[in-house]
């Protein structure tokens, strides 16, 4: 079924970038959300299974697949409204075109990332996911775009160079054994036989390198620029679902190093890397005043909290895993208002929109929700997996580390909280500035975007039984 599915969605990404019609091209794209839905089925029932050698629907995997599907389903739902206005008439057809192309390789893609159980393997499906963001950046075809979008090809190039020499220094640290293969099964057993030096190594490489798609430090410029330029439908995956599979493929590496006396370093190197990120996104969010730059940044501060989770013990994994699903959600649903907002307005920059409240009573509730979420304030379910995370750094003693994060994440929840409050109720923008017909916002991303809210409050809140099985099941492979 696996390479059915990566045939037959390939197939239908490639007939968008040869379509002109609309009609055929909403079409193909009502076919693909149901293959994907269909697949994802059969990655549920099917867990534990492994298909085409390279990959397996194991719990880690279908909670993002799971995941994906929900968001790859809303873009395409607020797709519609957002092509077309935003492109030049001559440029239409085949931006069009392209951007539904992109949109259908970049999830098939990510769904292959998230199950694979090979290092390669990984990386290459995720270098596919850069080449169709770059296509989805350059989609608007002016200057600042392609600026931003050779900016990202740049950056994540670089980057996931490094993750491929760190996959040849992984593969040096198996020694004798590199002849069984570069599946992460095949390191069970063998961890104590790693070279401790080319381990760190790699480690370190692969690390910095998926930082380009975590959107962590050092590397998370690659992706400020892009989620700022490219359509709000593509910048609500970049910030959410392609954010998983950079955590996915390095995680998995992670399950590899915590088996070994590297581990220790290892915490440490994330503890760092977690901390600086959030310090980053303080010092940007404190200034900036384009709001998708913002929220972009806001990412930042969220995969600096889930690091400190990963390295704060078994409770801190788990609560770092529940807190990336219910990010996915929560950031996803935050870009998809944001073009609306584009659409009332017609800008970004926070001092040129106001009194949102007085425009529309239901958007201004979405936003409410969306920033309590975002800034993991209750009822949002972020709050539950922020408190399990500090939690867990108590139980480890990072006390040091805890307060930093707490003073920084307050000046965050500041920031934000003050153009958020800005948008709704302050700066009255011209009259003129405000275009009457997109105050009208459609039924159809209203309900999607209530979706998005309910999942990201509900399932921190009151987390199912059957997603917390999954979750410990996914911790596992990060605790020895």
């Amino acid at each position: 079924m696996t390479i059915i599915y990566l045939i037959v969605a390939l197939a239908l990404g490639v007939l968008q970038f040869a379509n002109r019609n609309v009609v055929i091209r909403n079409i193909v794209k009502s076919v693909f959300v149901v293959l994907q839905w269909y697949y994802t089925y059969h990655v549920i029932t099917h867990i534990g299974v492994s298909e085409a050698v390279f990959f397996k629907f194991d719990s880690l995997a279908i909670i993002f697949i799971v995941a994906l599907a929900i968001v790859s389903t809303a873009a395409f739902v607020h797709d519609k409204d957002y092509t077309k206005n935003n492109i030049k008439p001559e440029h239409k057809g085949v931006a069009d075109g392209q951007f539904a192309g992109a949109m259908q390789i970049m999830t098939m893609a990510l769904t292959m990332a998230y199950m694979s159980q090979h290092v390669a393997v990984t990386w290459i499906f995720v270098e596919i996911t850069t080449l169709c963001a770059s296509a989805l950046i350059f989609y608007r075809r002016n200057a600042s775009n392609i600026e931003a979008t050779w900016k990202y090809v740049f950056a994540c190039s670089i980057s996931l160079v490094l993750v491929y020499v760190g996959i040849l220094f992984l593969s040096i640290s198996m020694g004798k054994n590199a002849s069984s293969g570069m599946l992460f099964e095949s390191f069970m057993g063998n961890e104590k036989s790693l070279d401790a030096f080319w381990l760190k190594m790699a480690f370190i490489f692969i690390l910095v390198g998926y930082t380009a798609k975590m959107s962590l430090v050092p590397m998370f410029t690659a992706g400020i620029d892009a989620k700022d330029k490219a359509p709000t439908p593509a910048a609500a995956m970049l910030s959410s679902v392609v954010m998983n599979a950079g955590f996915i493929g390095f995680y998995r590496v992670y399950g590899i190093v915590v088996h070994t006396d590297v581990k220790e370093w290892a915490d440490k190197v994330l503890i760092i890397t977690g901390l600086v990120s959030i310090l980053v996104a303080a010092v940007y969010l404190v200034r900036v005043q384009n709001i998708k730059r913002l929220f972009a940044y806001s990412s930042v501060e969220h995969m600096g909290v889930v690091m400190l989770g990963v390295a704060s013990g078994k409770a801190g994994v788990f609560a770092a895993l529940l807190h990336l699903l219910l990010h996915t959600f929560a950031k996803a649903g935050v870009f998809f208002h944001i073009g609306q907002l584009y659409r009332v307005y017609g800008s970004k920059q926070v001092s040129k929109m106001g009194r949102y409240m007085n425009h529309t009573g239901l958007g201004a509730v979405i936003v409410i929700l969306f920033m309590m979420c975002i800034t993991a304030m209750p009822p949002s379910g972020l709050f539950v997996t922020e408190f399990l995370i500090f939690k867990s750094m108590v139980d480890a003693e990072m006390w040091v580390t805890m307060i930093l994060a707490m003073v920084l994440l307050t000046i965050i929840v500041w920031a934000i909280g003050r153009d958020t409050f800005s948008l709704l109720f302050l700066h009255a923008p011209s009259p003129e500035a405000i275009k009457p017909r997109a105050i009208r916002l459609p039924w159809y991303e209203m309900i999607m975007q209530f979706i998005l809210i309910a999942l990201a409050i509900w399932l921190g809140l009151a987390t199912p039984q059957w997603l917390s099985d999954l979750i410990n099941e996914a911790v596992q492979i990060a605790i020895i």
